[in-house]
Order: structure tokens, then sequence, then C-alpha cells
């Protein structure tokens, strides 16, 4: 038995090591919670469709993983506090844990529901516009022109990155830490929407109304096939995520780099044609998404500014 002496000694080593040792579960972000609370949806819709996907046991695994990597940022935060590759490296788990979540829904979204909204979509666009759009653009379409939209339509997956890249550079972390909040909202909101308005888009749904192929000259079709490897998920529809954050990455620009906002400005025109002129969306997609960035915007500004003192700052411990 211990007696009251051994039993303090101990007792006090415990509390000193437990010092030395942050809680790391306790220890989020905004950001961390946010991706926490996201995969915790994404994982009671995977409860939902247990039995009917036949990659139960893949899809487990990138749950873990992602569960994993937040389990890192808080870990690599707390540990190598205002390390000089440390906020480059929290950016890039953020990324990751993005792209995994959104590489996985093709494991999972088409075994959630078996309906699919294409016809509704397309219904839509015709009664609001009187033709089909992707059709009615074949009367434009060109080898130069394809080309440059396909290349203006890869160029939407690095502007985020390009404006939070210049704010890091600012040092601007917190204002940062608010954009990222706004984007992944955005991403999370229309990720859900995937799994109740499941839609192929135009270049599936109407390939038999197309009569033009979009041939371009060099970099059209490895462009095209590259995003077809990228996006095994093709239910990815509506709302179109490329308008929205698209969007949301200008209103971001205009906020902190007006400069490179007037830059954006034509090239955000280009990829908006893009959408439809390459017959990856619907019209109705493209509305949807420019809502979604509006609503992402207003309310993702307010719950970050009114919870974010809550947490830990992403980039470094306080």
């Amino acid at each position: 038995m211990l007696n009251s002496s051994e039993f303090s000694k101990i007792n006090h080593a415990i509390t000193k090591h437990g010092k030395r040792m942050p809680n790391y579960i306790k220890r989020l972000s905004i950001l961390d919670f946010t991706n926490l609370l996201f995969l915790g949806i994404v994982v009671l819709l995977y409860t939902a469709a247990f039995y009917r996907t036949p990659y139960r046991i893949e899809l487990l695994a990138v749950y873990l993983a992602l569960a994993s990597l937040v389990w890192l940022s808080v870990y690599l935060r707390n540990r190598f506090n205002h390390e000089p590759w440390q906020r480059i490296t929290m950016l890039v788990i953020l990324v990751l844990f993005l792209l995994i979540m959104f590489e996985s829904f093709f494991m999972l979204i088409p075994f959630f529901s078996s309906a699919r909204y294409d016809a509704l979509l397309s219904s839509i666009d015709y009664d609001l516009l009187g033709v089909h759009p992707t059709v009615w653009f074949e009367r434009w379409i060109h080898p130069l022109l394809t080309e440059v939209l396909y290349v203006l339509y890869a160029f939407y997956f690095p502007m985020p990155l390009i404006v939070i890249g210049w704010m890091l550079k600012k040092q601007k972390y917190r204002e940062v830490e608010q954009a990222i909040f706004v984007l992944m909202l955005c991403y999370y909101s229309a990720y859900i929407i995937y799994f109740l308005v499941p839609a192929q888009g135009p270049r599936f749904y109407m390939a038999d109304l197309q009569s033009i192929p979009l041939n371009g000259y060099l970099l059209a079709e490895p462009i095209r096939n590259t995003i077809n490897f990228l996006e095994p998920n093709k239910l990815d529809a509506f709302p179109s995520l490329h308008t929205a954050i698209l969007l949301l990455t200008m209103l971001i620009a205009r906020k902190y780099h007006r400069k490179m906002y007037l830059i954006f400005i034509p090239v955000a025109i280009g990829i908006l044609i893009s959408l439809v002129y390459l017959r990856y969306h619907y019209v109705i997609d493209v509305l949807a998404g420019a809502l979604l960035a509006l609503l992402s915007w207003i309310f993702g500004n307010r719950l970050y500014e009114k919870y974010h003192e809550r947490f830990d700052f992403h980039f470094w411990t306080r």
C-alpha cells in the first residue's frame, strides 16, 4: 500500500507531466471543429447507406484517416508552436481533408439514393430560357474557344489558394482563418446537397442531344481527361461549386486585394461561361451556386465572428 507521502509525490508527478502535455482533443480550432462536424454528418449518411454501398470497409478507412488528419492538425499546432513551416502545413492538411472527402463520394452518393434530378434541372433550364443552353451554345463552338475555356475552367482550382497564399504572405493570419471558414462552410453545404439532389449534369444526361464535340487544339483533351480522372463522383452538378467558390474567392480578393480582384474579373466571367459551354452544368446549377456563395458569405462571416474566440487559433496556439 502507498502511504500518503508516496501518493502525494506520484500525484504531483502526474500533474506536472499533464501540464507539459496539452489535451489535444480539447484544443480544436474552429476549422478543426467544422471538419469534425461535417465528418460526423457524413458518417451518419454512411450508416444510412451502409447495406447498399459495396465500399463499406474502404469508406470506414477513409473516415478514420480524415479523423486522424484533424488530430494531426491539433497535435502539430500544439507541439510545434510558431515553427516557420507550420502555417503551410496546417493549410495543406485542410486542403487534403477537403480533397479526400470529395474523392470518397463516388463510393457513397450513388448508393445513398437511387433518385436522379437531371430531368428536373434540365426542364427548369428549358422553362427559364426556352432552349437547352448547352445545345444552344453549339452555334459558338470553336476549337480555340474550347481550348481557352478549358484552361479557364481548370484555373478555377488554384484560384482560392492564390488568394489565401497572398494573405499568408502578408501575415493576415486571422483573416486567412476567417476566409477558409467561409469557404469550408460553402464546400460542405454543397457536399450535403449532392446527397439530396444527385445529378450528373448535361455532359452525361444530354449527350444524345449534343451533335458537336468539344475539341480543342492542345490542352482541352488532357484537361478534360484529368478532370474525369480526379472527379470520380459524377453526381456533383447541383449546385455548381465552381460558381460558389469562384464568387467567394472574388469576394475575398475584393476585400483584401483589390488589384487581384480586378485582374480576376475577366477570368471569373470566362469560368462562368465555361461551366455551361463545356456541358458541366445546367444554368440552374450556376444560379444555385451563386445563391450558395451569397448565403455562405453572409452566414459564414457571422458565425465566425460569433464563435471563433471559443476555439484555438488554427495557425498557432494562443
